[in-house]
């Protein structure tokens, strides 16, 4: 793997270090999970993919930022906690690196660490919490010009993939994108958390013909998400996604299989969900 990794990089110096794992993964065509290949392969290269990503940001405020803002990711529900902001973390510098904004680490940094810190508060309101408690942050203007904090700020606020309208800025689209899921067990762990957290007393079955109604407005080619900078793996992704939602009863299968779900009888709440679904990720 490691081999091929290297030839995709001599043939291809543009691309990401997601593309050429990404990449690697497919031409090598094994019969394994992509999160498992790109392990063996960051392992392989001894790259640290969240150092890699961070190494520009600046450590005084990555150590601010991780003391005062990754706690408040703990109060949300499991679908929307530490795991999830790592991950969106990842995702918003593997698209700059991806589609070459070079935009501002510093920025990409702090924009994907407040994004959904008011989810515990008002899930319906919590871009505009987050952007509150950013602007609010009295800690962390001194990193920022006021012209920076007010981009971050509008970026927060128009993350919201429900958003109709475009986001104001670069920054923004970026967030917005970096935020939607990549493969179908992530979406169905993190879907799963959030009935825990806001319909628990439901049935399984009931909860299961919900979802399958709600992804096929969500991934449906009628109404597709607002995704501003769509690279292969999300493409993958997506024609995967509304194929599997062409077939209800293998939706269904999938998703408590993944939840490990076997009584579908049972109320939500009667199941745990996946807790330790990001142990792939070392850091943050």
């Amino acid at each position: 793997m490691k081999e091929k990794f290297l030839e995709l990089k001599e043939i291809n110096p543009d691309y990401s270090l997601d593309q050429l794992l990404y990449y690697t993964y497919q031409f090598m065509a094994l019969n394994l999970p992509f999160e498992q290949v790109k392990s063996n392969i960051l392992s392989e290269l001894q790259i640290d993919e969240m150092e890699y990503y961070l190494k520009n940001v600046d450590l005084k405020l990555r150590d601010y930022v991780e003391k005062k803002v990754f706690p408040l990711w703990e109060l949300n529900d499991k679908g929307h906690g530490p795991i999830h902001r790592t991950e969106v973390i990842r995702r918003i510098f593997a698209l700059n690196e991806t589609f070459h904004l070079q935009l501002d680490s510093n920025m990409l940094f702090v924009i994907a660490s407040y994004h959904d810190v008011g989810k515990y508060i008002d899930h319906k309101r919590h871009h505009l919490i987050a952007a509150e408690k950013f602007m609010k942050d009295e800690g962390i203007k001194q990193f920022f010009t006021d012209d920076q904090k007010i981009i971050i700020k509008e970026a927060i606020e128009d993350h919201r993939s429900s958003k109709e309208d475009e986001p104001r800025n670069v920054y923004g689209k970026l967030i917005s994108s970096a935020d939607r899921n990549t493969t179908i067990e992530m979406v169905f762990i993190r879907s799963f958390f959030v009935a825990k957290d806001r319909m628990p007393d439901m049935k399984v079955n009931e909860y299961l013909d919900y979802t399958v109604n709600r992804l096929r407005n969500r991934y449906g080619e009628e109404n597709p998400e607002n995704m501003f900078f769509e690279d292969d793996i999300y493409k993958v992704f997506l024609n995967d996604m509304r194929d599997l939602l062409t077939r209800s009863d293998d939706f269904k299968n999938l998703y408590c299989d993944v939840n490990h779900i076997i009584d579908r009888d049972k109320n939500v709440d009667f199941y745990s969900g996946v807790v330790n679904y990001g142990k792939v990720y070392q850091k943050l």
